[in-house]
């Protein structure tokens, strides 16, 4: 099973960030590239740690399936297999140590697409290995890879490939490989799994948990499990657990667990990976985490899994702020509000408790509301200014305040088709520069937020049962900083 959001741009960000569903991590379906409670992971670090961002510079070989028929895993090309492959390995895994894969920014953006250099051994797209040291065929790949990106300084570079195969042409254990230390920037490679599970059991159908077991290595991570000198760059730590994601031979389809042990090795041992912190703090602002409720299956859209703050101010004029629902969009109508706090002073603005009953935000400024009904079909979008002793609604021009309701489907892949299901949906809210400085004390608020910006999410709705239902997120009124 896969997600694929269906987004802009910026959604490419938003995914390495948002934990987009809740459901047991159980043994995956033969054909099925596995990603289940997944977005669930919290992280392990301090909340004060930021966020990292690695760039993954994706290369593929012609003869591997999914890039010859991206079709197969319900994608238009192969670059959007590529992507959605390995931010789904983020979502999974790298969130727990506050590492996020990015995709490519900058004027080279188109992956790298190679023919098979070496037919001599194995079909079209596999591919020689050992599990100790780079064979020719992977070093000349590593190259060519290399070179392809060289006008981006940052990332690690990543190969799709049909399989792995030993010298002598039958097939390798081996479904992903990695180099911290190749002779170009840290290089790995992996199988096209969800097509040619081997012998060694499910954990080799989970193309997420191998990809983002190989980026461990890229980063610097030794296998967790006792197996020091195998694929072992730096900072060797035996856990004996093959839970851990970093877990060898013996690990489990469901082995994606981290320590704080790795993420302090994993940020730092190669740290001139990632992007840069100023330049992704432009474009990735905060997380916010919400807190423990669920909701019946027929609920699903009141409970919120995340709210993400984007400042986008400099690049397009607005403050983007998205609102993740664990479910779909019902026939009863729900609503959701955005409480903002622009200037972080509860000397000013309102207490959230006298336009939305449950809220316990002080110094509320604007209030946003989002009515949306049949099914996602319709929504509405209402302003509201803290004025007084009360909250005051606002008309504006429609480009003030934009809102964009998106759906994500699960899908399944087999070697002859690719199904589709819708599973969650989310709400994207965009307040132009204009809103924030017609609607805002601008004598209190800097548009740079430089006291930071206390925000909370609010849903509201009615239950399959009758009864009224509420979630927030995050918990309490949270502060987060834009610059």
């Amino acid at each position: 099973m896969m997600t694929r959001n269906t987004y802009p741009f910026i959604r490419f960000w938003i995914c390495a960030m948002a934990f987009l569903l809740s459901s047991n991590c159980d043994t995956p379906p033969p054909g099925c590239p596995h990603c289940s409670d997944d977005l669930q992971l919290p992280s392990i670090l301090p909340e004060e740690v930021p966020f990292r961002v690695l760039q993954v510079k994706w290369n593929a070989l012609n003869g591997a399936p999914s890039i010859d028929d991206p079709s197969l895993l319900c994608e238009e090309s192969f670059g959007e297999v590529l992507l959605n492959r390995h931010l789904r390995a983020g979502l999974c895994n790298w969130t727990q140590c506050k590492i996020l894969l990015g995709p490519v920014i900058g004027s080279t953006t188109n992956f790298g697409l190679f023919d098979d250099p070496d037919l001599s051994v194995g079909e079209a797209g596999d591919v020689v290995v050992n599990n100790t040291a780079l064979t020719p065929e992977l070093e000349e790949l590593a190259i060519l890879c290399d070179n392809h990106w060289n006008a981006q300084p940052t990332g690690a570079t990543g190969l799709a490939v049909r399989s792995f195969v030993n010298a002598d042409g039958t097939d390798s254990p081996i479904n992903g490989i990695a180099f911290a230390n190749s002779g170009t920037r840290p290089f790995f490679a992996i199988g096209d799994l969800e097509f040619f599970p081997n012998a060694l059991g499910d954990v080799h159908r989970n193309t997420e948990r191998v990809l983002a077991h190989e980026l461990g290595h890229v980063l610097g991570l030794c296998h967790a499990n006792g197996d020091d000198g195998v694929a072992c760059n730096s900072g060797f730590l035996d856990f004996n657990d093959f839970g851990n994601l970093m877990s060898g031979a013996g690990s489990s389809a469901s082995s994606r667990t981290l320590e704080g042990e790795q993420c302090d090795i994993a940020r730092t041992r190669y740290a001139n990976l990632f992007f840069p912190l100023a330049d992704m703090q432009n474009r990735i602002v905060s997380l916010l985490d919400e807190g423990g409720e669920r909701f019946a299956a027929a609920d699903k859209s009141v409970d919120l899994y995340k709210t993400m703050v984007f400042n986008r101010l400099s690049e397009a004029g607005a403050l983007t702020v998205l609102i993740g629902t664990n479910g779909l969009f019902t026939e009863r109508k729900n609503d959701y509000w955005v409480l903002l706090d622009l200037d972080n002073n509860v000397q000013t603005g309102l207490h959230g408790g006298r336009i939305i009953p449950g809220s316990d935000q002080q110094g509320v400024d604007l209030a946003l509301q989002v009515e949306v009904g049949d099914s996602g079909k319709r929504s509405n979008t209402s302003l509201y200014k803290a004025e007084g002793s009360g909250f005051q609604p606002h008309s504006h021009p429609r480009e003030w305040v934009r809102t964009g309701l998106f759906t994500s489907e699960m899908f399944v892949s087999s070697e002859k088709e690719c199904t589709g299901t819708p599973v969650f949906q989310e709400i994207e809210i965009n307040l132009s520069r204009e809103a924030l400085v017609r609607f805002s004390d601008t004598g209190q608020v800097d548009l740079s937020f430089a006291n930071g910006l206390k925000l909370q999410t609010i849903s509201v709705g009615t239950a399959a049962n009758g009864e009224k239902v509420m979630d927030k997120s995050p918990e309490r009124p949270q502060t987060i900083f834009l610059q």
